[in-house]
């Protein structure tokens, strides 16, 4: 079973859809670079600079007036990356004075945008935890590289230079969405090479898409350890009959386009029957299909009937529950199609869940290496291949 690893907490959801507490400092710089900004400039002198270029100017000395805070408050990372944020600030500073005194922010702001949007690319597939913050400020300065090299309006357009362009600033913002999801998996998976899962791991951050509650580090009681067994037990006893998917139809389970690894048949009437936890009604059965096209029961999933409502650790740290934060869900047909993306966008069609109701998986195929929590898609995998081979 699921053993919780040394660590004092693990909360909440991903970073990846929040601000990190230490970055609340970057946006004290930010408000500090505004209240400046506002006491120095007065009405009459925003005729100075064309209005594009104020935005410009904006969004270089807001990118800048972050990196100060990061420099200040990202000790974690140790002091080189510290001075590499205290240099993108300067850096980004005099970018943003030229542009103040009607000059063009030229090769050099290129050169400084473009380098900070591809250090963020590599601190994110280095496996560091992104978060709302960090992907607006990198949003911030590609919108600022479109306004660096844009057309000149006395220049007729050119289709292919335009083309390139639009191409370019593509790449930017996909690469950093694309980096951002990387990042966020890496940082909450087990081992650099390893994808994250629900269990709660060493690393305390949790994958996107999955909320865990507080959990102490402490070794199960004696009793906790018997009550998870017991409950196995009693899973697999009570759930022996669906290992007949007709049985489990019957018995109101959306089996009904059964495919893949890790298939969940829902029970709409068991959702709301108000029993919680009971091995003989649960909420969603788990089904793999092996390579010949067999379906195979792996297990069950309980679920808590509210968002509010805590799921009961009978097995202490054995039994730990786990809610899904920002995932995306399409109509027709009914069915889950993601989660919401680094950028706030689910798939056309489909829409965000802020949170879901806290559940857990029980498995009961034989030989599980996991009975409570999380069980490994490779083992699962394996585990299918052995049955498609069995006569």
């Amino acid at each position: 079973m699921n053993v919780p690893v040394p660590h004092e907490h693990i909360a909440g959801g991903s970073p990846l859809y929040q601000l990190e507490p230490e970055h609340a400092v970057a946006l004290l710089a930010l408000a500090a670079l505004a209240v400046v900004v506002a006491l120095r400039f007065r009405p009459r002198d925003l005729s100075r600079l064309a209005p594009i270029d104020w935005l410009l100017f904006t969004v270089l000395a807001g990118s800048s007036a972050i990196h100060v805070g990061l420099a200040i408050a990202d000790t974690h990372h140790g002091p080189g990356v510290q001075l590499l944020f205290l240099i993108d600030a300067v850096l980004l500073a005099v970018v943003a004075r030229r542009v103040l005194r009607g000059g063009s922010a030229g090769r050099l702001g290129v050169v400084v945008l473009l380098g900070s949007v591809v250090a963020y690319w590599g601190s994110g597939i280095g496996g560091n935890a992104p978060d709302q913050l960090g992907i607006a400020t990198k949003l911030g300065e590609i919108l600022a590289l479109a306004i660096i090299v844009r057309p000149k309006l006395d220049l007729r357009p050119h289709r292919v230079a335009g083309f390139t362009r639009g191409a370019f600033m593509t790449v930017l913002v996909v690469g950093t969405a694309a980096s951002s999801w990387v990042g966020a998996f890496r940082a909450s998976a087990d081992t650099p090479d390893a994808v994250s899962g629900h269990h709660v791991h060493a690393g305390g951050v949790a994958a996107p898409g999955t909320v865990h509650p507080d959990v102490a580090q402490r070794e199960p009681t004696p009793a906790e350890r018997a009550a998870a067994t017991q409950l196995v037990a009693t899973a697999r006893t009570a759930l022996a009959k669906y290992n007949d998917p007709a049985v489990a139809a019957a018995d109101g389970y959306h089996v009904a386009g059964m495919a893949g690894i890790d298939f969940h048949a829902t029970n709409p009437a068991y959702e709301k029957d108000g029993r919680i936890l009971d091995p003989s009604r649960p909420e969603t059965l788990v089904y793999g299909v092996a390579p010949n096209g067999r379906p195979v029961l792996l297990g069950a999933m309980f679920q808590m009937p509210g968002i509010d409502q805590p799921g009961p650790a009978i097995g202490g740290p054995l039994t730990v529950w786990h809610a899904h934060e920002h995932i995306c869900i399409s109509l027709t047909p009914p069915s889950l199609t993601g989660i919401l993306s680094p950028l706030g966008t689910c798939p056309f069609g489909s829409f965000d869940i802020p949170l879901t109701a806290q559940m857990i998986h029980i498995w009961i195929v034989p030989g599980a290496p996991e009975t409570i929590g999380d069980l490994d898609d490779e083992w699962k995998r394996t585990y299918l291949r052995a049955v498609a081979s069995r006569p």
